[in-house]
């Protein structure tokens, strides 16, 4: 799995599914569906109709897809309009304009465009013969973002590398493409004092490796004109939870984005088996080492209070506004009482254990908004499973076994179903009996080989709620063994206002 090449794919699922791409495009997205299960899986699941929001969204919930479906319509018939009105000519503009999670038709950059915060860059490099130019970029106060073309495809996404007039980098969060030709970037927001950036992008050569040959770009910037747009506060409020500790530590409403820094804290003796941030969405365990009181070698990790965790781990979300309520973040604009459009999520450990922090971004709020409420996504508490059942797995001549064993634990008691295999992943049937909520418990196992040696990643189905999949590392081995980690328990949602 080329894991740029399927973030690509899944970008131009939706305009596949509109016959917005050529017939080189369709034929290209097709192949690759045809020989990756992964993003097969991803468009089986896009085809799929949403499943129904919680009981108190029901009402809203038909407004919702028949506006998704009218707003599909309308695109389609503008970009129709847009090919007959242009004729031939402005066939690549039109294709480029439709793909508008790239360009700056995106609705995010609306203010942005109305307020002239856009700086046009227009200069042009090489690489290897094809040019590269770089258009315009936007500098907000949660991110700064790039938009480069191509003369030609390229076949990876490329590399790309900031610094400014002192000598900072600035980390690449993101990148997004369209007919292999046009890309976003984004990377972190510019200093306030920064006056000249350093741009330098690279391709990748057939051994996946950047190449040497680079496009460089030098761009006077001025970040006032757009930081004065933008709203930064430090609400320092904090939920103490029984069990975990949540500090709503800063908020940046920018031009193009807002932005919400979230820290959660949990016990680090053990009581809390790990912090579950939606329904499967990110999982972060317990894990605490003691280190040495001898001093750190010379680049190496330094250990605060002398514990640290036994891991680090990262999880990029990309939420849709389609998605139900009950999954996702939420924030509410109280001033002009409407929803602001989620987008996704960053949720990521620190050097302290049982130390998550979370950055969750929206668009962009009203400039006159005086209240907003943030309603954070689904927290879930795990504790270890007392019962410590294992079930042995054997796919060599069968790929479905019935299973019907019940495990009791605390409240209830997990029924698994049946378990079955499919090519690179593992599949998960069960149903929980006799818990008083089930709805509010999320069971956690663990897929391992007769080592001990973990052998996939644990997610549950967007179909059906009650089959978990494990996603292979090695699909060479067919003999598992199944166990019972943890349980998780939901959370009451928490929610944070603001006061503008």
């Amino acid at each position: 799995m080329n894991l740029k090449e399927c973030s690509l794919i899944q970008e131009l699922l939706p305009l596949y599914e509109e016959n917005l791409v050529n017939k080189e495009t369709a034929e290209y997205i097709e192949e690759h569906l045809s020989g990756c299960s992964y993003c097969a899986e991803e468009w089986a699941n896009f085809l799929k109709p949403l499943p129904d929001p919680w009981e108190g969204a029901k009402a809203t919930a038909p407004k919702s897809t028949e506006n998704r479906v009218v707003k599909r319509i309308k695109k389609t018939v503008l970009l129709a309009l847009l090919l007959i009105v242009m004729g031939g000519t402005g066939l690549a503009y039109a294709s480029y304009t439709a793909g508008k999670h790239v360009g700056r038709d995106d609705p995010s950059y609306r203010f942005a465009q109305e307020l002239g915060l856009f700086t046009e860059i227009n200069q042009s490099d090489t690489i290897g013969g094809i040019q590269v130019n770089l258009e315009n970029g936007l500098f907000d106060g949660t991110r700064s973002v790039l938009f480069v073309n191509f003369s030609s495809p390229v076949q990876e996404i490329p590399m790309i590398s900031l610094t400014d007039d002192q000598g900072k980098d600035y980390h690449h969060k993101s990148s997004k493409g369209w007919q292999s030709k046009y890309f976003m970037f984004e990377l972190e927001p510019l200093d306030l004092d920064t006056q000249n950036i350093n741009v330098s992008i690279a391709l990748m050569d057939q051994d996946g490796k950047e190449g040497e040959d680079r496009a460089e770009f030098n761009v006077p910037v001025d970040v006032i004109k757009t930081a004065q747009y933008t709203k930064i506060i430090y609400p320092n409020q904090e939920k103490d939870l029984a069990d975990l500790k949540i500090h709503l530590e800063k908020a940046v409403l920018g031009v193009s984005e807002s932005e919400f820094e979230v820290r959660f804290d949990w016990p680090l003796d053990g009581s809390v088996a790990g912090l579950g941030i939606g329904r499967g969405t990110a999982y972060f365990p317990t894990s605490v080492r003691e280190m040495p009181e001898t001093p750190s070698p010379p680049g190496g990790a330094v250990s605060p209070g002398g514990l640290m965790s036994g891991y680090a781990a990262s999880y990029g979300v990309n939420y849709r506004m389609e998605d139900p309520p009950q999954n996702r973040p939420v924030l509410y604009d109280l001033t002009d009482r409407k929803e602001v459009e989620v987008q996704g999520a960053e949720y990521v450990t620190t050097q302290f254990p049982c130390q998550v922090t979370a950055s969750l971004k929206f668009a962009p709020v009203e400039q006159d908004s005086e209240n907003l409420e943030l309603v954070l996504p689904p927290l879930y508490l795990y504790e270890k499973a007392g019962n410590t059942s294992q079930f042995q797995l054997d796919f060599q001549e069968i790929n479905e076994h019935g299973l019907e064993k019940s495990i009791p634990c605390q409240g209830g008691e997990i029924v698994l179903e049946k378990v079955w295999r499919e090519e690179n992943q593992v599949c998960l049937s069960f149903r929980l009996e006799s818990f008083d909520n089930p709805e509010v418990v999320l069971p956690r196992f663990v897929l391992t080989d007769g080592g001990g040696i973990k052998q996939g990643e644990m997610h549950f189905d967007r179909e059906n709620p009650n089959v978990i999949v494990f996603y292979l590392y090695n699909e060479e081995i067919k003999e598992f063994i199944l166990n019972l980690d943890s349980i998780g328990q939901m959370l009451p949602r928490e929610k944070f206002s603001l006061e503008l």
